[in-house]
């Protein structure tokens, strides 16, 4: 028997892991954030959020994210912990962490200047379980404004225990000016 065909008999024909796409959102111009406000919770107990090219409009901002539990019509500002190590081009690495912040903190500053760039993915866990706090998870990188660029790995909770049903990925100054940003659920069954 072909190994795919093993698979196939194991797991019953079920592609678990996969991911499947709930949303696309493309920025062209200045927004304060990009919300997704149709998780598809009931269906996912994992997300997945990526962005490609994001650019700010104010230097040495940050990127980060927030959550909802009123679908979108306001984002907690309390509640966050997280902890990062970001490493720059020039060899040196650093751990960026709070356990009283306003939001997750998902890289060091982002550049506003030609080609300063930002991108990165997101793992996003329990956002609809209210029993259990938010969790996430993240990788990311840029062409920042040293020009030297920079990666962020790191991980962050919202020690809140409530259902979330949207999430902002926003910048901690100023506007996002451009980027590609998708959200998946991730198949458990």
């Amino acid at each position: 028997m072909p190994v795919g065909q093993a698979k196939v008999g194991l797991l019953g024909g079920v592609d678990l892991g996969k991911l499947e796409l709930i949303e696309t959102q493309t920025v062209t111009s200045s927004t304060a954030g990009i919300d997704f406000t149709n998780l598809e919770g009931s269906t996912y107990n994992v997300h997945f959020l990526t962005y490609n090219d994001l650019q700010v409009t104010t230097d040495a901002a940050t990127v980060n994210i927030r959550f909802s539990n009123d679908g979108g019509s306001s984002f907690e500002s309390s509640n966050y912990d997280y902890a990062n190590v970001l490493g720059r081009a020039s060899g040196s690495f650093f751990e960026q962490r709070s356990t009283s912040a306003t939001n997750i903190r998902l890289n060091g500053n982002a550049g506003t200047g030609t080609n300063e760039t930002e991108n990165g993915y997101i793992y996003l866990y329990d956002l609809n379980d209210s029993s259990k706090y938010s969790f996430s998870t993240f990788h990311t990188s840029n062409l920042n404004r040293d020009p030297t660029g920079a990666m962020c790995f790191g991980s962050g909770v919202y020690h809140q225990a409530e259902t979330i049903n949207a999430v902002r990925l926003r910048a901690s100054t100023g506007n996002i000016d451009n980027a590609v940003v998708s959200l998946y659920g991730i198949k458990e069954s």
